[in-house]
Order: structure tokens, then sequence, then C-alpha cells
């Protein structure tokens, strides 16, 4: 999955020209540290790798995002390690719907969902889920983007849907899978395995295979909860399932989103060509498809 990816996997995708040397550079340096430490060091070399994919990437709030969260009430949100911050937008007693980020992202990153959403009469809620945005917190993980959504769905009570991108449509599968209440799922570019994901974050760190099996058991044991839990196939549910994929989404590839879709029995699949990863977040047509789908309407 897209499990802390900007220091490492993202950067061979996302690397502009002006950036490629520099990025080069620092993937280098993780390449000859990691190999030095597993050589001296297993014991440390796992502990460093936990930390690299536990660690979501930080960055500043927009002048755009400030002002479209100006707009909001502030919505927190009682959670274990403190509060989650969250924010909605319309009026209460209309129908809601959540919008969950993806790794390293923000509520804000579906800002462009927000107007369309309340102009069909709709109230709107965005989070910054743990480790992220303005919840704040050291580090993250999926168990961590996962009890914060069933956080705020606790809190809302019931909600006619949930629209999740990346890592936030993987989780919101798993959440609809166990919450028939909720009406409606939108899934923008889900990841389906954190296993295979993290194989290819291995790979283009040079990490071997021990060591990544190594720091994935030691993940699994901190949290209590196996890999295999978070694989597209071990979540389903009765509710109409739209997926949008991207064909040429070069961090979360079509397949990925397919396995979702044909493991809901109401599954279907919405295919864009062009966006990639994130444009696919302010694609009109795909906007509207969503609104559509969440409305009842054919997307």
């Amino acid at each position: 999955m897209e499990l802390n990816l900007k220091p490492a996997f993202f950067w061979l995708t996302n690397s502009t020209t002006v950036r490629t040397a520099r990025f080069s550079a620092a993937l280098w340096w993780r390449r000859a540290m990691f190999r030095a430490l597993w050589e001296v060091s297993p014991r440390r070399a796992i502990s460093r790798a936990a930390r690299l994919l536990l660690t979501p990437p930080r960055q500043a709030f927009s002048d755009e995002e400030l002002a479209m969260l100006e707009e909001a009430t502030l919505l927190p949100v009682p959670f274990v390690s403190g509060r989650l911050i969250a924010w909605r937008w319309g009026r209460a007693k209309d129908p809601a719907v959540v919008l969950v980020h993806g790794w390293g992202g923000r509520g804000t990153q579906l800002r462009s969902f927000i107007e369309p959403l309340l102009e069909r009469g709709f109230s709107v809620i965005a989070y910054d889920a743990p480790g992220h945005g303005m919840t704040g917190g050291e580090e993250s993980s999926l168990p961590h983007i996962l009890h914060g959504l069933n956080a705020l769905l606790d809190h809302l009570g019931p909600v006619r849907a949930v629209v999740g991108h990346s890592v936030g449509g993987a989780m919101a599968a798993i959440a609809l899978a166990r919450r028939p209440e909720v009406m409606r799922g939108v899934l923008i570019a889900p990841p389906a395995s954190l296993i295979d994901h993290t194989r290819r974050i291995a790979a283009a760190l040079r990490w071997p295979e021990a060591l990544r099996a190594a720091t994935q058991r030691r993940i699994e044991q901190r949290f209590g909860v196996s890999w295999s839990e978070f694989e597209a196939e071990s979540a389903s549910g009765g509710q109409p399932l739209l997926v949008i994929h991207d064909a040429n989404d070069r961090e979360v590839a079509l397949s990925e989103g397919l396995r979702h879709a044909r493991n809901w029995p109401r599954g279907r699949l919405l295919q864009t060509s062009g966006l990639g990863h994130r444009r696919v977040l302010d694609e009109r047509l795909v906007i509207e498809a969503t609104v559509d789908f969440v409305s009842g309407e054919a997307a």
C-alpha cells in the first residue's frame, strides 16, 4: 500500500527534472545505509525500516486549504490518543458524507468534492488521520487510520456514504464491510495489498527480502494485526460500491482497484485515463460521477 512511500518509492515516481539529482542522491544514501546496517546490526536495520514505514510525510497547508477550513465548523472527535481534528461543511441535519484522505495527506485533499456534495443537499465531513495534518502525532499506520475512521463514524452516527482516496479508500472498504448502516462507498485509486506494496518499496530501496519480512513481523507484533487483514479480499459488504481508478496511475496500479471492485458483490469500476494518482481528485467527471453515485444515481 501507500505506507510512507514519500521518502522511498514515491521519490522514484514523482521527481521532477530539477529535483532528480537530489532525490537520486538521497535514494543512494538510503540504500547504502540500510545495506550497511543489515550487515552490521540486523536489529537496528529492522528498527530503522519500521520507523521509515510508520512515519508519514508532512507538509504545510496551502492558503487555499486554510481558506476552505475557515468555511467549515470545527468538529473535534474523541480518540484513544487524544482527539481527531475534523471539520463539517453544511448543516448537521443533512445526510453526511465522510471524506477520507490518503497516506501523507489531510482532510482538505478531497476539497474539490465538497461544494458539489453540498449542492446536492449533503453535509460533508473531512478529518486529519492520526499522524497527519492538524491531528498531529509522530507516527501513523493502517491500524491508526482505520481506528481514526471508526472513531469518527462512531461519533457522527449514521452517515450516507464514505469517499476515500488511496490508503483512505482501502481503509474505507474495511470500515464499510463492518458497517452495513453506511449506505454507499466510493474508493478512488485504492491499493489492494500492503504486502505487495511494501515489496515494491523494498525493491526500490534494495532491501533483502529477509529485512522486509522481518520489518513486517515487527510491525504486526507491535499492533497485534496481520498484514493479510489489509488485502482487498478481506473486506466485502452488501452496499453499492464505486471504484474509480486511472489507467495511468503509477503509484497504485489499476489492477488493484479492479481487485476491490471484483471482490465487492455490488461493486463497479469506473476507469479513467491520463489523470494518474492525484489529479484524479480534481477531475470534473470523477467528481460528478462520485456525487451522482452517492446520491443514488448511475455514475
